[in-house]
């Protein structure tokens, strides 16, 4: 493609968040250029990912989710065990959740889950390119041009940042900000913990449908498994105190056994120790676990999702949930500048107010559930405040508790608008429609929570209040 060429919407990032949006693109036939830097859409980096009711529904509307249902199953127990390894509380609400939502919770590989979405991609509307790293971005009153390290360029009337929490696109949106405004990444996002995750073939003890969370200091556990009894895990490491992004440690395969080994005979079922799910590894790796939301969302002309604009601890497993959740909304309020469009451009005006409106809807829904993983995190990790009240409230807290939580999460999740729902989607749509209704109703009874019960918790439901 060459300089002159244009299209409307330029993605940077090809993950969960870009290849969302690209999907969305051709459907409703707007021109797009998605660039990611890997040579793939679907790089094998060795992480798993969830997915929930939100998330779920969304790749629901884009005709994606059979196919991946058919590499993982829901998700049933949950097992919170104490820093000796002894029982708290077992957890069955997981279960009711395809009855309740019409969709489950599952785990998988993000590498499938990626294939899959990237396999639906036609490129009828739209330029696709791997290997492009952006290295410059240039904004003004007529558009954008991005230019990669190879050479590529391309303009566009949007450019959307799906490059992840180091992303190009922020460190632009930041410098483009007026100097007495002026922000940066380490202002807004931190590092307190660092995680070993890893991806075990079946381990004895330990079957299909069952999670797990410890609580310990220094070093703590949290499992999935998925089809076939494949366990996906995670060690969460305090560093003991909060760096800035700037500071925040990149590993290697050497730093990965020490943390591990210090878990390594925790028992995490009857029978079994972490080690024995550790040394069936087929991959781990170390990562910083970076926190924080985007201060400046946008500017004219550019925009954030996923974790360019809010990155989350792992607990929750709600990172590529939400990712999908902002690029649902985006798409909408991008549908609104389009219909008010002429001549293949975007309008500017119309754009400026559907990035605000966007921003404006999302900040407050990201940064919850961005404070509610942490502090999840911190449970697990045993820290004061917040979290030790956490830790203290579980062995009191019922399926119905988590239940309410599950409805109380979906509030807000935003569907792709115009999109039709299936069978499914529409059962959520109703069955949240009655939760509402009940939820003001009813003064007491066993889907009526305290405030108190409405903080964050567990893992994978953390995002419940």
């Amino acid at each position: 493609m060459s300089k002159s060429q244009h299209v409307q919407v330029a993605i940077v990032g090809g993950g969960v968040a870009g290849i969302t949006l690209a999907l969305a693109f051709e459907r409703l036939g707007v021109q797009y250029a998605l660039l990611e830097a890997y040579d793939s859409l679907a790089p094998n980096l060795g992480a798993s990912v969830g997915l929930l009711p939100n998330g779920q529904r969304i790749l629901d509307q884009l005709g994606l989710l059979e196919e991946i249902e058919q590499h993982t199953i829901p998700l049933q127990t949950w097992r919170h065990l104490d820093q000796k390894g002894e029982l708290i509380s077992t957890v069955n609400a997981l279960s009711y959740y395809p009855s309740s939502f019409g969709y489950g919770g599952i785990f998988l590989e993000r590498q499938k889950l990626q294939e899959i979405m990237a396999a639906k991609l036609r490129g009828g509307n739209g330029i696709i390119k791997t290997s492009a790293r952006v290295k410059e971005i240039l904004e003004d009153e007529s558009g954008v041009t991005l230019m990669t390290k190879d050479g590529f360029t391309v303009t566009a009337d949007l450019v959307v940042g799906a490059d992840g929490v180091r992303s190009c696109v922020r460190n632009f949106i930041d410098l483009s900000q007026p100097i007495a405004e002026k922000v940066n990444s380490d202002k807004y996002i931190s590092t307190r913990f660092a995680c070993v995750y890893g991806v075990s073939t079946p381990t004895p003890g330990i079957s299909a449908g069952e999670c797990f969370s410890t609580y310990r200091e220094s070093a703590a556990i949290l499992g999935f498994t998925g089809k076939d009894g494949i366990i996906f895990w995670f060690v969460f490491e305090d560093l003991g105190e909060s760096l800035v992004l700037s500071e925040t440690p990149r590993y290697t395969a050497a730093d990965i056994d020490g943390v591990c080994e210090s878990v390594g005979q925790f028992p995490i079922a009857p029978g079994v120790v972490f080690h024995d799910i550790f040394s069936k590894k087929k991959i781990a790796m170390k990562v910083a676990l970076e926190e924080g939301v985007a201060k400046v969302w946008h500017t004219d002309r550019t925009v954030l999702v996923g974790d360019a604009a809010h990155k989350m601890v792992p607990n929750a497993a709600m990172g590529a949930n939400q990712a999908m959740e902002s690029s649902a909304c985006l798409v909408n309020e991008l549908q609104k500048v389009i219909k008010s469009s002429s001549g293949g451009h975007l309008d500017p005006a119309s754009l400026r107010s559907a990035l605000e409106d966007y921003a404006n809807l999302r900040t407050p829904r990201t940064s919850m559930i961005q404070e509610r993983a942490g502090i999840s995190c911190r449970a697990q990790l045993r820290h004061g405040g917040p979290a030790a009240a956490v830790l203290r409230e579980l062995p009191t807290l019922t399926d119905a508790d988590w239940l309410f939580r599950g409805f109380a999460s979906l509030l807000d999740a935003p569907v792709l608008d115009g999109f039709p729902l299936t069978a499914r989607g529409k059962f959520l749509e109703e069955a949240m429609a009655t939760f509402k209704r009940r939820s003001r109703t009813r003064a007491e009874g066993s889907l009526k929570c305290s405030n108190e019960q409405l903080v964050g918790l567990s893992p994978i439901l953390v995002e419940n209040a």
